[in-house]
Formats: structure tokens, sequence, C-alpha cells
């Protein structure tokens, strides 16, 4: 399949042009062949998650972190250049999806995570740069905030909106006092952990809708 199928597919079904992002969605790495067998699936743009696909024999890498961030890449040196050598020696192409993996209704990290430990009544919540990215849902009778990463700053929001408990990736020390200062309860369940959920359900998504082989890279 080719690879403009392929991206516009994900962008059509993450709805990714209406995001005001830090990152920069979508394909960060061409590839010279525009046909694409396999698609690999981590969570980050690693050396090691590239290297992994590329064994894999992937011809695309999809990432919920990529290495294009605010103004682009305005040096390839370090970490990126070794990443962007990687890549394109071995015509890798990578593409990544920030906040649209995050909010997303059907694949996204936060609706798959409130899914998976049986919220219902779900409602979006949690806005940052002017998207909502978050969710809030019901179970046993308690509201649980949840929003994935490192969203340890929207803890006083989750006490506004009535929740009894807190989810997210990681916090600073700063959110971590302020959620102790209003008593909201806040699980911290890992930044890595709380993200593979999304990367997971557009895998399945895409195994199942455009019938491609995919492969999901462990950390």
């Amino acid at each position: 399949m080719k690879l403009e199928k392929i991206l516009k597919w994900v962008d059509d079904l993450l709805e990714t042009s209406r995001f005001d992002d830090v990152s920069n969605n979508g394909l960060q790495i061409d590839r010279e062949d525009r046909e694409v067998t396999k698609v690999a699936f981590a969570v980050d743009a690693s050396l090691e998650s590239v290297k992994k696909a590329i064994e894999a024999k992937a011809d695309l890498l999809i990432v919920h972190h990529g290495i294009s961030w605010g103004g682009g890449i305005r040096t390839l040196t370090g970490g990126v250049f070794n990443v962007v050598k990687e890549a394109i020696s071995s015509n890798l192409a990578v593409a990544a999806y920030h906040l649209p993996l995050d909010a997303n209704k059907k694949v996204g990290n936060n609706y798959e995570i409130a899914r998976a430990i049986g919220l219902k009544s779900l409602e979006p919540a949690f806005s940052y740069h002017g998207n909502i990215i978050g969710v809030t849902g019901v179970k046993d009778g308690y509201k649980v905030g949840v929003c994935s990463g490192g969203a340890g700053e929207f803890a006083g929001e989750a006490k506004r909106l009535g929740c009894d408990v807190f989810i997210t990736g990681e916090a600073s020390w700063g959110n971590v006092i302020e959620a102790q200062n209003i008593s909201m309860p806040m699980i911290l369940a890992g930044h890595y952990e709380t993200e593979l959920y999304g990367v997971q359900a557009l895998m399945r998504e895409m195994t199942r809708s455009l019938k491609l082989k995919t492969i999901f890279i462990e950390r």
C-alpha cells in the first residue's frame, strides 16, 4: 500500500489537522520507495525502536513521540542525528502522532485507559494548548479523571470537575504538592505505560481496516 494512503488514513482517523500541538504530527522522516508492506508501532522514535523496526523489516514506523517538535529540527546532531541516520540508511519512514493520539475517542490513550479500567459515562476533559485531550468517567460511584503522559498539572482541574481520583503518567514535584494541598488523590502510572494504549489500539485498527502487516516494538 502506498505510504501516502496510509498516512491519510491515520490523519482522517485521528483528525490530526484540528490539533494545535507541540509535536509536528505526521510524516517526519520520508523514504524513497512509496510502497509499504509492514508497519511498526512504538511509543517513542528512539534509536532502539528504529533499529528494531528495521530488524523486523518494517517500511514505516508510527510513534507517539517523534523527533520533530515546535520549530522542527534545527540541527542534526547527537541523538536526533543517530535516529535520522539509522532510519534513512535503511529506508525506514517515521511518522508521529502526539495529541491526536491522546485525545481520539476510538483509539486514543485516554479513552483506551478509561475503557480498560471499566469507566462508564465518559466525558472529554482537560485542555492542553486549547485541545481537550483527556477524559472523565465513573466506576462504582467514583468519578475518575484520566490524562496520559506528564499531566500532573491537571490535578486541580480534576478536583474542580468533581473527580475522586486522577490518573496520569507522571508529575513534577510541584504538581504532587499541589494535588496533596487540595486533597486530590493522584495515581502516577508511568509516562510510557500510560501511552502504550493508543499506539497499540491504532495498530490493531490499522491491521483490521487496512489489512497491513503490523508489529509493536517494545521498549
